[in-house]
């Protein structure tokens, strides 16, 4: 038996309460018992010293990557474990650790193996980090369309809409440190890689640009598309006196002008059942089925 803290988002893409109850009950059903309940981002997230003296071994995440990213920054050095189960609208993570899985099939897997735990790559920057991907640039303006979307407001959409096309044609971005990227940009896609930082650079300010770009996003691969360029490093930084706008795992932040991006490693305590496509290295894998 494991005592485990439960953290929700209600605002998550495909968060679903009816999903969280038989989450849980799943979990009564394993054995398990639960400490503790977070509805993110409502209430605070536990620290690792509640979790400790409560004896929780599990932090069970169903929420949408940006959740996931709060719950792994706060608790980067908890010693416990923790499952990430898909209640967003991408759930990056959660596929590249589970799968296709739901959550209650990802429960039955791990009902019928010891868990596994990876050390998860990440981007680093201002104290910020991004697991599934980090975006730089004025590309980024179009997070806040996505919102408007969310909370039903067309009028912000509009007006949302409006500045982010006006920036996505502005000046743009530079980086420093990765000699194949010299031109400014739209938007820089940062994703965390065993050993590297993959590094995807868009630049299509002409019409034929963006409709090839938009012609790959739906039938292939889009960073093979016209005006995108790609590179790897280990760190980079930004150039300009202005900073620029950042998403981490799709949440908002701003950079300052010269800030470096760098990757680090987390601790191995991320509960994985498939790794078959993960972005970094299998090797990082230990076998437990303590919880520790």
């Amino acid at each position: 038996m494991r005592r485990y803290w439960f953290v929700t988002n209600a605002r998550s893409g495909s968060t679903a309460e009816t999903v969280a109850a038989d989450i849980r009950d799943t979990l009564s059903a394993m054995g398990h018992d639960m400490a503790g309940r977070t509805g993110f981002p409502d209430d605070d997230l536990p620290s690792s010293d509640l979790l400790t003296r409560a004896g929780v071994a599990w932090m069970v995440v169903y929420a949408g990557d940006g959740t996931v990213n709060a719950v792994l920054t706060a608790l980067d050095a908890w010693d416990g474990a923790i499952l990430i189960l898909p209640g967003g609208t991408m759930n990056l993570l959660a596929r590249t650790l589970h799968g296709e899985r739901d959550a209650l099939a990802i429960l039955r897997r791990l009902a019928d193996q010891p868990p596994r735990h990876v050390s998860l790559p990440f981007v680093e920057a201002d104290g910020h980090h991004a697991y599934a991907g980090l975006i730089l640039g004025p590309a980024t303006r179009w997070a806040a369309a996505r919102e408007a979307v969310r909370d039903g407001q067309v009028g912000r959409l509009i007006r949302t809409v409006r500045l982010a096309w006006r920036r996505s044609f502005g000046a743009g971005l530079r980086v420093a440190g990765v000699p194949e990227l010299d031109r400014r940009y739209q938007a820089v896609f940062a994703t965390p890689c065993e050993g590297h930082i993959d590094l995807a650079a868009v630049d299509a300010r002409t019409w034929r640009k963006l409709f090839d770009l938009g012609r790959m996003a739906l039938t292939d691969d889009w960073t093979n598309a016209q005006g995108v360029t790609r590179a790897f490093s280990t760190s980079f930084r930004i150039t300009g006196r202005g900073g620029t706008s950042a998403l981490f795992d799709g949440e908002p932040h701003r950079l300052p002008a010269g800030a470096e991006i760098a990757l680090r490693h987390g601790p191995a305590n991320i509960i994985a059942t498939f790794l078959a496509q993960a972005p970094w290295s299998a090797s990082g894998w230990r076998s437990s089925s303590d919880g520790a």
